[in-house]
């Protein structure tokens, strides 16, 4: 009988405890927008910026979101944009120019390097002579934390939209 009783009044408190509600409380302020694991910026190349290393352009560029864990386990993309839209790197595009009435074709690659605190983009020309500075470039820097990267396979990475919508990235 004294387990019954127990059980009852164990009950009793339990839908007591559930139904003790107050009137709701006044909204608390908004929220800082993006995602916590998530950081962008756009950072803008000026032609004078560029070094001359060992058959190809280099840019270093300073970055504090870039940690260890970040280039170990996590992602670090960075776009490049021509105007009209941003391309991921490494990238490959042709050009070409006339001189004395010849055509000239050329390629260039841009490859990126990621380490703790920044990123190296190379610029190289295919005929590896260099000539004349990068002009100045926009590229836009997105380092995501190893736990979002790794739960976010649904995103393609490539299209910086994409990424842009998927992480509620603000323009900057």
């Amino acid at each position: 009988m004294k387990k019954l009783q127990f059980v009852c009044m164990a009950l009793v408190a339990v839908f007591a405890m559930a139904s003790c509600r107050g009137p709701q409380g006044p909204m608390g302020p908004e929220g800082p927008q993006g995602n916590a694991n998530v950081a962008s910026s756009t950072v803008t190349v000026n032609s004078d910026d560029w070094e001359w290393d060992n058959g190809s352009w280099r840019v270093d560029i300073d970055y504090e979101a870039i940690s260890p864990d970040i280039t170990d386990y996590g992602a670090v993309l960075v776009y490049m944009s021509d105007g009209n839209a941003w391309h991921q790197l490494p990238l490959t595009y042709y050009y070409s120019f006339f001189e004395d009435d010849v055509e000239y074709f050329v390629s260039v690659s841009l490859e990126v390097a990621s380490y703790d605190k920044g990123v190296t983009i190379f610029w190289t020309e295919n005929d590896f002579y260099g000539g004349n500075r990068p002009e100045c470039h926009d590229f836009k820097i997105v380092v995501i934390a190893a736990n979002l990267y790794s739960a976010r396979s649904d995103v393609d990475y490539s299209d910086y939209n994409a990424v842009k919508t998927a992480f509620q990235l603000e323009e900057r």
